[in-house]
């Protein structure tokens, strides 16, 4: 094999691993980010998304210079609950700045984190159904509603959001951040909606 050739099919496989990398990720973003708000509370959305984000780069890292794991749904969950872990043990060095019963709390979810309840099949499943309903809160705005759940749920970028919805990456990128300050503000709850609520929550229409 000539060196042109070895450096084309080099090109054509690292080509291969991102797009797989592209489309695979697209697909488990929304479930990781669903089991990590869970875990951290809805007011830690972002804290969530900063990690699977670390997670793709990763990845992306990793499997372009060693290939695609057997398993890459066990890779990526293994790496996100890893880095979970060591979110949780940073936070514990700033114990003196949370009260005693935040405290408590995160210490019990890091002997949970440490087993697999986390990242079952119907952990997760239940984990994107509390997500749906926080987005879907009535305090935040239905185009914010939308364009959330296309970015936290489907794995959708703020330009191809953009592009659906007829407007700029700054006007959704606006509408994420307004999303994210209602959560954090109104303390929104990270659980499915009461009988009550129903109603509001599934009048969304997209």
């Amino acid at each position: 094999m000539t060196f042109g050739r070895y450096l084309l099919n080099s090109v054509n496989n690292i080509s291969k691993i991102n797009e797989f990398i592209d489309h695979f990720f697209r697909h488990e973003s929304g479930k990781l980010i669903s089991v990590l708000t869970g875990i951290f509370g809805s007011d830690n959305l972002i804290l969530a998304e900063d990690i699977v984000q670390d997670t793709l780069v990763e990845a992306i890292s990793n499997w372009t210079y060693k290939g695609i794991p057997e398993n890459p749904v066990a890779w990526l969950y293994t790496v996100a609950k890893n880095k979970t872990l060591n979110a949780i043990k940073r936070e514990k060095h700033l114990q003196k700045y949370i009260s005693e019963s935040l405290y408590t709390v995160k210490a019990h979810r890091e002997t949970e984190l440490k087993g697999t309840e986390f990242f079952s099949e119907q952990g997760i499943s239940d984990d994107q159904l509390r997500m749906m309903f926080m987005c879907c809160h009535p305090s935040i705005s239905k185009d914010s509603q939308i364009a959330l759940m296309l970015k936290t749920l489907c794995g959708f970028s703020i330009g191809e959001i953009a592009k659906a919805f007829l407007t700029s990456n700054e006007n959704i990128n606006r509408r994420l951040v307004r999303a994210r300050k209602a959560i954090r503000q109104d303390n929104i709850p990270f659980e499915v909606s009461s009988a009550k609520q129903l109603d509001k929550r599934l009048s969304l229409r997209i």
